[in-house]
């Protein structure tokens, strides 16, 4: 008889950078901490989540990101 093992995991905060530029020329910066738990969260995941709230903030997604960082939220 096999017995399931489940690792417990918890998600984890990631400091973000995200710069837009609109076709305009207007450019925006988000950035702050978001939690994701990577068990159930992908690296793109993330990033369509955050790209999100740029979108969110200017009102439409026609932008195009000039620079996107995802790192953990620890030294």
């Amino acid at each position: 008889m096999s017995t399931k093992t489940t690792v417990a995991r918890k998600a984890v905060g990631f400091h973000y950078v995200l710069t837009v530029q609109t076709r305009s020329g207007e450019q925006l910066t988000v950035s702050s901490v978001a939690t994701f738990d990577p068990a159930y969260f992908s690296r793109s995941q993330a990033y369509q989540e955050i790209r999100a709230i740029a979108a969110d903030e200017l009102g439409h997604g026609d932008f195009t990101v000039l620079f996107f960082s995802l790192e953990p939220d620890a030294f």
